[in-house]
């Protein structure tokens, strides 16, 4: 296609497709996929209890979902090219309902285990199409809405870790939750059947094919930055989201208590987002992300104080807080550094992102089994840590 066609056929693309509706689209998969991880966040302890799995097989087979997810977002830049973002949302709600029904259904290790393996495949495809799309969204309005669209996730996990430990409090079991998620993923794919998404900007080829994340980090050492940046920027939300209702539980709180002390790490996470776009407008990506890791520093630290609930639900709440702006601030600053490559980008920091979900599970369930679950922990100080030593490289 010739550029002067190429730009008439993007415009009239923009005047079909609508900012607004394709925005609140967009919010509705971040709020979905927050209400899934929240809930599942707080289903945890009575689903390997009720299953009977031990801490380290649990962490073991939690790597399946980020490490399938990651091969996906690997690639991220082929398939949006050839598939499209709103094909592989379609397809991502369809697994991502199927996983939650196959959770609802387990009835041992197994069969666990292949519900997570679905699961995995399902946000891969659901990450790739909404992050992507969302870079999409700001590069045709020129307006940062990425920070809102994460903190639209965080109020999802809040409202699933709430909703979930009050449903389980009330007398529900958890397949019943399980089945409530699948029907909201049923809901998000009629709203997106008859959906516009926003016209992607001219495609840089070579930042598109088969293995262009893994160029775009090798070409480009400040997009491998703020890749490591994202990935140590949610240790502490992969800890929050798989560990810190059992490790309530296992301190002797109360389901709900659980649940309101996850919910609480999302709400702060949100409140963090919504707050972060103006901070970094005002004192710069550098500013942001030193604040972040110094945050997520002290959260560690308070979660060693050893057998007190109150400095665990303190130290969540803080670390929520100190993730919020990371991998917001991240994947905006990567965008700008390869304009019409939204693919390749979010594939690229998102593929090494979910390194962290698929190491920090295992390494921290099996630490758990061998030491303690407090001694686990430590790996949130010690993103902190590795959050400060990055930022301060970053121009100011």
């Amino acid at each position: 296609m010739e550029p002067k066609t190429l730009a008439n056929h993007l415009s009239a693309a923009s005047i079909a497709w609508r900012p607004g509706i394709a925005m609140a689209l967009l919010m509705g998969y971040f709020v979905l996929f927050g209400m899934t991880v929240g809930g599942q966040g707080v289903l945890w302890a009575d689903i390997i209890h009720t299953l009977r799995i031990s801490e380290g097989a649990f962490g073991s087979v939690q790597l399946l979902p980020p490490l399938i997810a990651m091969g996906l977002l690997v690639l991220g830049g082929p398939l949006t090219v050839r598939f499209g973002k709103k094909r592989l949302a379609i397809t991502g709600l369809i697994v991502l309902g199927l996983s939650s029904l196959g959770l609802a259904a387990a009835s041992d290790f197994l069969s666990f285990s292949i519900a997570l393996a679905l699961s995995g495949l399902g946000f891969g495809a659901v990450e790739m199409a909404m992050n992507s799309a969302t870079l999409d969204w700001e590069q045709q309005t020129q307006r940062p809405v990425m920070n809102l669209m994460h903190a639209g996730f965080s109020g999802g996990a809040v409202t699933g870790a709430f909703a979930a430990g009050g449903l389980l409090q009330t007398g529900w079991i958890y397949a019943h939750v399980l089945w409530l998620l699948a029907a909201f993923c049923a809901i998000a794919l009629l709203a997106t059947l008859p959906a516009r998404y926003p016209p992607a900007a001219p495609t840089h080829t070579t930042h598109n094919g088969a293995g262009a994340a893994l160029r775009l980090l090798i070409d480009r050492r400040a997009l491998l930055a703020f890749a490591v940046l994202s990935m140590f920027g949610v240790v502490g939300e992969s800890v929050a989201n798989t560990w810190s209702v059992i490790y309530l539980r296992d301190l002797g709180a109360a389901a709900f208590v659980g649940g309101t002390a996850y919910a609480l790490f999302n709400g702060t996470m949100f409140v963090g987002r919504l707050a972060n776009a103006p901070f970094v407008a005002r004192f710069g990506a550098r500013t942001s992300l030193l604040t972040s890791g110094t945050l997520v520093i002290i959260a560690g630290l308070l979660l060693i104080i050893p057998d007190s609930i109150p400095a665990a639900v303190v130290a969540f709440a803080l670390a929520g807080l100190g993730v919020a702006g990371v991998v917001p601030t991240a994947l905006s600053e990567a965008a700008r550094h390869a304009p019409g490559s939204s693919g390749a980008v979010t594939g690229a920091i998102m593929a090494v992102t979910y390194l962290s979900f698929v190491v920090c599970a295992p390494l921290i369930g099996w630490i758990a089994e061998l030491v303690s679950l407090q001694t686990a922990l430590l790996t949130v100080a010690l993103s902190g840590i590795g959050i400060v030593g990055l930022a301060r490289g970053i121009a100011r």
